[in-house]
């Protein structure tokens, strides 16, 4: 009766990942508006005919801004795999 009761308990590895989870969609966040932000500096240098343009800045901003969009991604799906990991608390009745 004793070890059924603490095996639908999540682990304090389960827990932390957990807590964490906020926080690695912050950096996600982060990451895809820095993203977004290289990736306007693509599109300005990389306008042919312009007194402007920089092909060699705009290919090395487009470059960052993807790897920022899958650095984003990649910190979204350990935050979900983080909280999916976790099981849901059951309700615990009077005696039980």
């Amino acid at each position: 009766m004793m070890a059924r009761r603490f095996r639908d308990m999540p682990t304090p590895e389960q827990l932390y990942a957990a807590r964490q989870a906020p926080r690695l969609r912050a950096m996600a966040y982060a990451a895809e508006q820095e993203a977004e932000r290289q990736q306007m500096t693509a599109d300005v240098y990389g306008r042919r005919g312009r007194d402007y343009s920089d092909p060699v800045r705009a290919a090395r901003a487009q470059r960052e801004a993807e790897r920022l969009r899958d650095r984003g991604k990649g910190l979204r799906s350990t935050a979900n795999r983080a909280e999916a990991e976790v099981p849901p608390q059951k309700k615990r009745g009077w005696f039980w």
